[in-house]
């Protein structure tokens, strides 16, 4: 018999223009807690994948007992074993929960199919007493809190017969009372022989559990600690590891006059008492790890979900938003991080998709002027560098990058005096990369308040002025460039609740 139950040796798998996992190593024991850290963007998520079946790897090997093994699809991987817990429960809110417990493997009398509806309310009645849960297996799953719905999805692992079971930032929308809870029962699976991958950017879980820690970095594997042997310097250095290179021209605009300013900004569960400003040229960058609440933020700031309390100022009068169009009649634009289905309409052509937010500049008496649309978007894709054969090409033509760039061009179209950008080099290759941060310093030297939010700490301290910092729906930091170090940022975005509550 094996040493180790799972074990991956040289997975690669690639993308189209991506790297996404480059030669990565992982060893997992029987009865063991490993944690598994690394940036956001370090391939961690498509770990999991391959691993889940989800994804087939390009090159490399899968050991599971010794045996080389090959998923065809997650079915595969489940029927030897594997499960995963993810964040965001992928649940059915309006089933019960012994239907989402049992979903594709349900109970059934071999001869007649007939689902046997009493014998899987019993077992996960049993499979809920084991892991101490305080309802019932016939509520319904939307009626459940996360850490319940957690606790749900751990027992659809058990009812599989998992013995490896990954758990994907599983603490990261928990209060502290929640994450004890599941500690209990990740320890308690543990003692009860099964191994455990528990992916996280705390601290904490990784010293409260793992007897092992294994970091990647950019796609790769960095290495493999015990965890009573690594400090936390030590842990940071590895995750991070790099240098900032001329991927980050930052162009030294002058700073001007505050803009845009948030006091006490608050919306239970998602943040609290949020504070900050941007100025004239500056670029803000807003940061932190999964969960911290940077999107919900900007989102309220923008319109698009309300808030409780504080206030918003513009220009320095108070404001109050209540959807985007008002945003975008102060003068404040948003690029959503999802830029196919928020972002962009991709049936429609690029040309329409900039002049979108301002078809009045383009209409007259409520007709089209085609003519006047086709030479505006046609100056707004040279000013941003499009690579694209005309203006009436569909957005789904153009490559990722490109369809960044047109979003950002979208967004110059209108009378902005704020341009906010959520992760807007995600998912694009190298050059677009460094094109579109020439485009977000020019906005900057242009007298544009920017603030981006980015999980790439070499992105936030190569293009911010100034750094904002959030963990769990607060600001645990605000520095200026000339403070920031990524070590900084890491202490900052990954310290405990008690350290700023």
């Amino acid at each position: 018999m094996s040493e180790y139950i799972l074990e991956l040796k040289g997975i690669t798998k690639i993308f189209p223009g991506v790297k996404a996992l480059d030669r990565v190593e992982f060893k997992l024991k029987r009865g063991q807690i490993h944690a598994l850290m690394g940036e956001n963007g370090a391939g961690k998520s498509t770990f999991i994948k391959v691993i889940t079946g989800v994804l087939t790897p390009n090159e490399g090997e899968i050991y599971l007992d010794g045996q080389k093994i090959s998923f065809k699809n997650p079915k595969e991987a489940q029927h030897m074993g594997i499960a995963a817990i993810y964040q965001h429960v992928t649940c059915y809110p309006d089933l019960t929960v012994t239907e989402n417990i049992f979903m594709g493997h349900e109970k059934v009398q071999k001869r007649t199919k007939r689902i046997l509806w009493k014998e899987m309310h019993e077992e996960a009645k049993v499979l809920l007493d084991e892991l101490c849960a305080n309802f019932e297996p016939k509520v319904l799953m939307g009626s459940l809190s996360v850490a319940q719905q957690q606790i749900v999805e751990i027992a659809k692992a058990l009812s599989t017969n998992a013995k490896i079971i990954i758990m994907d930032e599983p603490t990261a929308a928990l209060t502290k009372k929640e994450s004890e809870e599941l500690y209990r029962i990740t320890e308690k699976l543990r003692d009860q022989g099964a191994a455990i991958i528990f992916i996280s950017h705390r601290f904490e879980d990784m010293y409260r559990l793992a007897s092992e820690v294994t970091v990647f970095r950019d796609a790769k594997y960095i290495g493999t600690w015990l965890v009573n042997e690594i400090t936390n310097e030590n842990l940071i250095v590895a995750m991070v590891g790099r240098e900032i290179t001329q991927l980050y021209p930052k162009k030294e605009a002058i700073i001007g006059e505050e803009i845009l300013r948030l006091e006490g900004l608050s919306k239970t569960g998602y943040f609290k008492d949020i504070s900050f400003s941007v100025k004239k040229g500056e670029i803000v960058g807003l940061t932190g790890l999964v969960g911290a609440g940077r999107s919900e933020v900007i989102q309220a700031m923008t319109g698009l979900m309300s808030y409780d309390s504080g206030k918003i100022y513009f220009e320095n009068k108070e404001v109050e938003i209540k959807n985007p169009l008002t945003a975008m009649q102060l003068g404040i634009g948003y690029l959503p991080e999802d830029r196919q289905k928020q972002g962009l309409i991709l049936e429609w052509g690029i040309g329409r998709n900039i002049t979108l937010p301002t078809l009045d500049r383009c209409s007259t008496k409520g007709w089209m002027n085609e003519g006047v649309e086709a030479v505006m978007a046609k100056e707004l894709l040279e000013k941003v560098e499009v690579k694209a054969n005309s203006v009436f090409d569909l957005a789904s033509s153009l490559s990722g990058g490109n369809q960044q760039k047109v979003v950002v061009a979208k967004l110059l179209s209108a009378d902005l005096k704020v341009i906010i950008l959520d992760e807007p080099t995600k998912g694009v290759d190298v050059g677009s990369k460094s094109a579109i941060h020439e485009i977000i310093n020019d906005l900057a030297c242009k007298g544009y308040g920017v603030i981006m939010i980015s999980s790439e700490m070499p992105e936030i301290l190569g293009m911010s002025d100034k750094v904002v910092i959030m963990r769990e729906g607060k600001v645990t930091a605000i520095m200026d460039r000339e403070q920031t170090t990524q070590e900084l940022i890491l202490e900052s975005a990954m310290m405990n609740q008690a350290d700023f509550s």
